[in-house]
Order: structure tokens, then C-alpha cells, then sequence
């Protein structure tokens, strides 16, 4: 961030906006991204968005101005907001329910995975070659992930196992994509997953920044702590995944984290480095644990593993609201009132998200799907 807001001559606030366009991009297209997915499948719903992503990272390794990198920006998020739908919607129709926990788990730490291992590469690479490089890297990983899409996802046809052939041939229609978006319980857990990307967004991409600027860490050791979070986040999914399939309640394996974020993120603003390091794997061991119950749990609220995608749809909304806000409020809050202010404010958040968690039922839905004459 520090080297964007350098070669664009950004200040904080406005810089914030290159993580929250990429969100706005994810808001506006979450919904319909379910209705995508509906009509071309899995497969070439995964394929569009590997491109997607493939054209905004072009689109930004050759931006010469702020307008042009924020637009290669939106152009990624089309890409993730239809990669994830893509993911739920193969994990449900390829796992039984019994097995979809562990499946949902290793599934949900596409972010971490990603995030730590770009903490890891990009201040390596930005300090020898350019932040270009950065995207030079991303836009060949891209293009390679895409081939072997290509190549080993496959469609399948017929229900996943244990699920009764009957009950798979019935027909979706349009009235049980609009029951899946009518539903109280799916909102709920859009909002608790909204006030969670709004806190760990807003901390993965501002804690570099304050540990170089408050703390004179270089570019490279702050972003390698960082890392730290998506590492313990990485550790803790499994668990979450186990939890699960043990019949764990979805409802406390996300409502008890958000609780305890809300407890340690107000004093981010002033401890010193080392506290901070440990107060940042505490948090990426609860972040760990709240993603797989939200996509398992949406899974089970709409009642049929065919509408997995249209459910992720409605987290999403909650999800890219989240990363919309959260990054851009941050800033500004740094900007306008400090950095111990900007991190107290995200407990208040935390517990909404909390709140919304308890007032969920993340019980199984029962089948909207109708049989057509």
C-alpha cells in the first residue's frame, strides 16, 4: 500500500479505495453472479471468472494513473464474485452432507492461502523490480490456475451421494431462487459475514502500513507479520471443519469469534510490535473458524445443494459489503482521527456481527425446489 499510494500519489483515504472498488464490483454483481451460475454451471462459471481476473491484473500491470488501476480493480471483482459461488456449488454437489464440513474447510482458505503467500512474494518483489511486478507474477498465476481448471474440473450429472435420485431430477424454477432470496435466516448470516470482512479486511490491509509508519518496520517485515494472521487463520480452519461434521453449532463457531475480536481489536492502535504480532495470530485463529461456518451454514439454510450457489449469492452481498466499507471507513478514520481510533471502532462492529450470528437459524432449510407439469 505504501508503494500504490507513492506511485499515485494517494493519501490514506483515497488509497483505501483500491481494496473497496474491487469489493463495489463484488456487491453489484453478487446476486446475479448466483443467477450466472445457474445458467452456465460450475465449470464455465469458474472458467469466466479465471479470466476475469486474468484481464483486470493486464489491466492494472499497464495503469498509469489511479483511474485506470481503480477500473482494472472492478474488473477483478467480477472475476471473484463468480469464483465464489463456483466453489460452494462443487463442494455441495460433489460431497455428501457428512463430508461437505472437512470439504467447506479446506475450500475456505482460498483467502488466507492467497493473502499469505502474497504477503510473503509481494514485498520481495516490489522491493527488487517495481510493484508491477507484483502484478506480472499474479497475471502468469492466474493464467496457470486456468489450465488446470481447465483440465480437472470436470461437470458431473446425477445427485451427490446419499442424496435420492427423485428428489435430484426434480426442476428448479425461478420461484425457489426467489424463496432462497426471501430468506430471513441467509440475510442474517450475510450481516454477520458484512461486519467480519468489514474487521478483517480492514485489518489485513491497514496493518502493514501502521506497523511501517508508527512503528518503522520496513515494507518487508511488516508485511511478512501480517502474514502471521493468515497463517494461524489457515491452522484453524481444519478445526472448523471437524467441528462440523461432528454436528458442532454453526451458530456458536461464528457468533463466540466475532465476540472475542470485538474484545481484542480496540487495543491494535497502542501496543507495541511484538504485542501486536501475537494480538495478530490470536486474531487469524479466530478469523479462521467463522468463514466455513458461514458457507456451510448457507449451504444447509436454502435446503438444497443445487441452490448452494444462489445462497453463497446472498452472503456475498454481505461479504463484499464488508470488504466495500470496511477498508475505505478505516482510512478515513486514520485521516481524520488516528490510528488507536480507527481500531476501536472495529469492536462495535464485531459485535453486531456477533448478534446477527445468535439471531440466525442455521438449521436446514426445508427443499424449495418444485416439480414442473
Amino acid at each position: 500500500m505504501p508503494l500504490l499510494m507513492e506511485a499515485f500519489n494517494q493519501t490514506a483515504g483515497r488509497a483505501g479505495l483500491l481494496m473497496s472498488i474491487f469489493a463495489l464490483t463484488g456487491l453489484l454483481l453478487a446476486i446475479p453472479s448466483g443467477f450466472i451460475l445457474q445458467r452456465l454451471g460450475y465449470r464455465a462459471c469458474g472458467l469466466c471468472a479465471l479470466a476475469f481476473v486474468a484481464i483486470g491484473v493486464a489491466w492494472g500491470f499497464f495503469s498509469r494513473g489511479i483511474g485506470a488501476m481503480l477500473s482494472s480493480r472492478f474488473v477483478e471483482g467480477i472475476g471473484l464474485s463468480l469464483m465464489a459461488v463456483t466453489g460452494p456449488e462443487i463442494i455441495a454437489l460433489w460431497f455428501a452432507a457428512e463430508k461437505r464440513g472437512r470439504a467447506m474447510a479446506i475450500w475456505s482458505l482460498w483467502v488466507p492461502l492467497g493473502s499469505v503467500s502474497m504477503l510473503i512474494l509481494a514485498p520481495l518483489l516490489a522491493v527488487h523490480w517495481g510493484w508491477r511486478a507484483v502484478w506480472q507474477f499474479a497475471l502468469c498465476y492466474t493464467i496457470v490456475i486456468g489450465l488446470l481448471f481447465h483440465f480437472l474440473i470436470k461437470s458431473r450429472t446425477g445427485p451427490p451421494s446419499g442424496q435420492e435420485r427423485s428428489d435430484w431430477c426434480r426442476n428448479l424454477t425461478m420461484e425457489s431462487l426467489g424463496e432462497v432470496l426471501r430468506n430471513r435466516n441467509l440475510w442474517l448470516v450475510s450481516l454477520l459475514f458484512c461486519c467480519f470482512n468489514f474487521v478483517t479486511v480492514s485489518f489485513v490491509t491497514w496493518a502493514p502500513t501502521f506497523l511501517h509508519v508508527t512503528r518503522h518496520a520496513t515494507l518487508v517485515r511488516a508485511a511478512h507479520a501480517i502474514s502471521l494472521a493468515n497463517l494461524s487463520s489457515m491452522a484453524a480452519a481444519p478445526m472448523a471443519g471437524w467441528i462440523l461434521d461432528r454436528k458442532g453449532p454453526r451458530k456458536l463457531l461464528c457468533a463466540l469469534p466475532l465476540f472475542a475480536m470485538a474484545l481484542l481489536l480496540p487495543f491494535g492502535g497502542s501496543v507495541r510490535e511484538g504485542v501486536f504480532l501475537v494480538l495478530t495470530i490470536a486474531l487469524g485463529l479466530l478469523a479462521g473458524l467463522v468463514p466455513t461456518g458461514v458457507f456451510s451454514g448457507a449451504v444447509e439454510i436454502a435446503g438444497d445443494e443445487r441452490l448452494a450457489g444462489m445462497a453463497v449469492a446472498v452472503i456475498l452481498v454481505g461479504q463484499n459489503s464488508g470488504m466495500l466499507l470496511g477498508p475505505l471507513v478505516f482510512g478515513r478514520l486514520v485521516e481524520s482521527r488516528g490510528w488507536e481510533t480507527a481500531f476501536w471502532a472495529l469492536g462495535p462492529v464485531a459485535v453486531l456481527g456477533a448478534l446477527a450470528a445468535l439471531a440466525a437459524d442455521f438449521s436446514r432449510g426445508r427443499p424449495v425446489v418444485t416439480c414442473r407439469a
